[in-house]
């Protein structure tokens, strides 16, 4: 019983039908199954009556999809802390091939010929690592914005890089691909925000504009650095998005917007900045005014003491 004990110390109050008859009989089983146990998914039970936690539910989880099995997409992804991940009612897990579990309840099951090495969490719950749950969100949420936004926020926060987000691109599935492939595009042009990427979608249908700079750093005549959101160094123009921190505090010297503002206003450059609310929803206006400043400005080039650091954002 000493060993029984210690199990559901471990799982967290959950174990297997196997698990179970290992160190019980099946009368004292279904004893405990009457009284003070409950099925929680077909051969998975939990050592009380009571409502779960949901640290149980990921156990439970894990235990119902079998051996290989990790979290994944959404519900890794909030286990390693990741941004703008929206709230998912199913418990996603990964599992290797040959596994021919099937969704169930509140599991979700995904099979891979690639089965990652799963990292495991404090509580010993094993996690798909951050790139391949980023790919799997990536490949089945329907909403371009939110994996944007969720996999922008993960490069901006260094929590996944580009080229491990590639080399996931190489071998993930054919179904959603293509989403994955256009914010893969935006990721490796610069773009670090959803805004940004609406940008960089108005900017693409421009006749005008030439391709802009996405998160560059400049250095201004004073020595200090900034990272605009856009830069068409042809003209010295620089879009901002309004409300939002630098991507990279430790490369930009500037705490606020209006700080960063006026530094590039006075070494000079041309600075326009429209809210995430406007570029959504006047974005023929917020082309136009990128365009009548281009005209005024093309061929300028850079003032005199800014310089260019780096083309593009951090990979």
């Amino acid at each position: 019983m000493v060993a029984l004990t210690e199990l559901l110390r471990v799982q967290l109050g959950v174990l297997t039908r196997r698990q179970a008859l290992s160190h019980l009989g099946e009368t004292a089983l279904d004893f405990r199954l009457g009284r003070h146990w409950q099925v929680i998914l077909p051969g998975v039970y939990a050592a009380q009556t009571g409502p779960l936690g949901e640290r149980q539910r990921l156990q439970a989880a894990l235990l119902f999809a079998g051996d290989g099995a990790m979290l994944d997409d959404s519900t890794a992804l909030m286990e390693h802390q990741m941004t703008y991940v929206p709230k998912d009612a199913l418990v996603r897990v990964l599992v290797p091939a040959h596994n021919q579990r099937h969704a169930k309840d509140f599991v979700a099951i995904r099979r891979t010929v690639h089965l990652p090495a799963a990292r495991r969490t404090n509580d010993g719950l094993a996690l798909a690592p951050p790139a391949r749950a980023l790919t799997n969100f990536a490949l089945r949420h329907s909403d371009d914005r939110t994996v944007r936004a969720v996999l922008a926020s993960a490069v901006q926060r260094r929590r996944v890089t580009l080229e491990q987000l590639l080399r996931e691109h190489e071998i993930c599935a054919s179904r959603g691909r293509r989403r994955l492939t256009r914010v893969l595009e935006e990721l490796d042009a610069g773009v670090r925000s959803s805004p940004e990427g609406d940008v960089r979608a108005l900017v693409q249908t421009s006749s005008v504009l030439p391709v802009p700079l996405y998160n560059c750093l400049l250095e201004l005549p004073d020595s200090r650095r900034v990272s605009p959101d856009l830069l068409i160094d042809d003209a010295a123009l620089v879009h901002e998005t309004n409300g939002r921190k630098p991507h990279y505090e430790d490369e930009d010297d500037f705490d606020s917007m209006q700080a960063r503002h006026d530094a590039m206003t006075v070494a000079g450059l041309t600075v326009l900045h429209n809210s995430p609310r406007l570029i959504a929803r006047e974005g023929p206006r917020v082309l136009s005014d990128l365009e009548h400043c281009y005209l005024r400005n093309a061929g300028a080039g850079l003032p005199p003491g800014v310089r260019i650091l780096r083309r593009g954002a951090p990979m």
